[in-house]
């Protein structure tokens, strides 16, 4: 990846882990005052796709690639199963397919089809740890998404076996602070990414103007100028 296009592709993960971070506390809040709504689940959502997306497709990407086209397929999948959901309850709440889409959604079978999740989770941490060289923010970014997904796993077999409470806080569920501290782990390592190259463009910035404002020495240029004799007097 070039110089111009990787801060690009961290500033982007820390907004996108900024987002997971702020949807969850969202929906911890919602859950406290009343019945969880659709909304801050779709900001945790657009927040890990758009880390899924960066994290995957960081890099150079040969499009006519079969790796290509198999994090393309894991990606729209994803997609699909993250906001199909929130789709459908939003234009049709009370039909029989979103009944049954419930109902589906508390068999054993639903966490199947969360494997294309961890899949492209790990394949895109894997991808974008290839990059560049082993780096404490850069670990933390990549293993982030891991956590989110793992915990969104979990979180899933937590509903199906144990009851959903109103006014309960949402907060105190191990599922739901592992997917926080996901999104968190990713948020601190893509800021320490940004800031970290904020800092070291800073430093080179000004070396740069340092080395074009000092003055040079004349004793290392006397010698080099033609109408300097390099010794004594010229007889």
């Amino acid at each position: 990846m070039s110089d111009t296009r990787r801060p690009r592709a961290v500033a982007i993960l820390a907004l996108a882990y900024a987002l997971g971070v702020a949807g969850t506390l969202w929906d911890w809040h919602d859950h406290l005052i009343g019945p969880g709504t659709q909304p801050p689940h779709l900001v945790i959502d657009l927040g890990g796709l758009v880390v899924l997306g960066v994290l995957a497709f960081s890099g150079k990407t040969d499009l006519r690639s079969r790796s290509f086209a198999v994090l393309y397929v894991l990606l729209a999948l994803v997609a699909l199963i993250a906001l199909g959901p929130f789709l459908l309850m939003m234009a049709a709440p009370r039909s029989a397919l979103m009944a049954d889409l419930m109902r589906s959604m508390m068999s054993g079978g639903a966490l199947l089809a969360y494997v294309p999740l961890v899949l492209l989770a790990g394949w895109g941490a894997w991808r974008w740890l290839s990059l560049a060289p082993l780096s404490v923010g850069r670990l933390a970014a990549a293993v982030g998404i891991i956590v989110v997904a793992t915990a969104t796993v979990w979180d899933l077999y937590w509903h199906q076996t144990h009851a959903m409470e109103v006014r309960a806080s949402m907060a105190a569920l191990p599922p739901h602070q592992a997917i926080l501290a996901g999104f968190v782990i990713g948020l601190i390592g893509a800021a320490y990414g940004v800031t970290a190259r904020s800092g070291s463009d800073l430093v080179a910035e000004l070396m740069g103007r340092t080395r074009l404002e000092t003055p040079a020495e004349p004793g290392l240029t006397a010698g080099f100028r033609s109408d300097v004799p390099s010794g004594g007097n010229s007889t």
